[in-house]
């Protein structure tokens, strides 16, 4: 529940590229296996501190998401964790929304990637 809570945070309102987008960082995250990350599982990478902005000041416990396609999110978010739906970002890591902020300090040491939606991502 955690990784639908995080993508509906996250990206709702997002192309649907974009919203997988966000599930393969954290799943590319998760796989890279890294501390500095939350390590190797999805609700570890999904609620390291300061990882992902929807979860600075609230817990996914008291996060009840409801309507904009949530119920949707069921099959094709497995689907990208059994590996059926391919990866748009190309082994993105790291996204961020530029309109909103900008270009952070850490964007000068990772590639710019492609761009969906409002998103755009980068890899190492």
């Amino acid at each position: 529940q955690v990784l639908k809570k995080t993508i509906w945070l996250e990206a709702r309102g997002e192309p649907h590229e974009g919203q997988v987008g966000v599930a393969y960082v954290i799943k590319n995250r998760a796989n890279a296996n890294r501390d500095y990350w939350g390590g190797n599982t999805i609700a570890g990478v999904c609620l390291k501190p300061q990882q992902f902005e929807c979860w600075n000041n609230r817990k996914p416990e008291d996060t009840h998401p409801k309507g904009e396609g949530y119920e949707d999110y069921d099959g094709w978010v497995k689907d990208v964790l059994d590996g059926k739906i391919g990866d748009p970002t190309k082994g993105a890591q790291y996204y961020n929304n530029p309109d909103k902020e900008g270009y952070p300090a850490w964007t000068n040491n990772v590639k710019k990637g492609v761009k969906s939606g409002n998103h755009q991502f980068y890899n190492e």
